[in-house]
């Protein structure tokens, strides 16, 4: 009853509830929409990294196929990731209108900009990926590339999951700490096949190749940790 009177209790020392007036909360509506285009936007992001892990999956099942077949595998992938990124590009231009039809925000004005940029940047990297793999028409995938596929699949669920929790006012701790750790993950697992990327006796265009396929891999991961982050300061500056 406290908090849809504006009200919040609080526990004293002599265990007695004191309550604490929130005129925030009486003045400010509980609009959730906002809320409901990121989660939205982040489920595009979601899908798009699992589109793109389904693909690294079936090009390695695909090996022994023509090239033919394992282009069309290929194309296919990158076809349904633009339609992904396209249907994200469409909520953001949603997040927009409403951000100029809103007299109140839940969030600052331009934090809410942020926010969907940051994730359309994350969506926009998953395309860009792909689509750098069908230019270079890369049937056969590095080595790793499923292991570091499956880390972008795993931020972009926690991001997802982060959303839900911001628009229940709950602490994003336990999922950005998740990102957090999978981008460190991410980081190691660059450095190592980088490494051996160098150490290997492949041409130079096959290297130059691989290197630009690692790093938007890890370009992905980092987008999904800058957008997790802004989540968490902006939470905390929300008190």
């Amino acid at each position: 009853m406290y908090a849809q009177a504006g009200l919040q209790a609080r526990s004293r020392p002599d265990g007695v509830a004191a309550v604490r007036f929130n005129f925030l909360d009486l003045l400010l509506p509980r609009e959730t929409k906002f809320f409901d285009l990121f989660g939205e936007q982040a489920g595009r992001l979601g899908a798009g990294a699992k589109r793109l892990r389904e693909l690294a999956a079936e090009l390695t099942a695909a090996a022994t196929a023509t090239d033919a077949d394992r282009r069309d595998i290929l194309k296919a992938g990158v076809a349904a990731v633009k339609e992904i990124e396209h249907q994200a590009d469409k909520i953001e231009e949603r997040i927009n209108v409403a951000l100029e039809e809103s007299f109140i925000t839940p969030l600052d004005r331009e934090d809410i900009h942020i926010i969907a940029s940051y994730v359309d940047n994350a969506i926009d990297a998953v395309k860009a990926l792909t689509v750098k793999l069908d230019i270079y028409g890369v049937f056969e995938l590095p080595p790793r590339f499923e292991e570091f596929a499956d880390i972008v699949a795993d931020c972009s669920g926690y991001l997802v999951d982060a959303f839900e929790r911001m628009k229940k006012r709950s602490p994003l701790n336990p999922q950005t700490k998740a990102i957090s750790e999978a981008e460190k993950k991410g980081d190691l697992l660059f450095s190592i096949v980088i490494g051996d990327l160098f150490k290997s006796d492949k041409g130079a265009v096959e290297i130059i190749r691989e290197k630009e396929i690692y790093e938007g891999l890890e370009g992905i991961v980092n987008h999904i940790d800058t957008a997790a982050k802004l989540l968490r300061r902006i939470m905390i500056k929300q008190g």
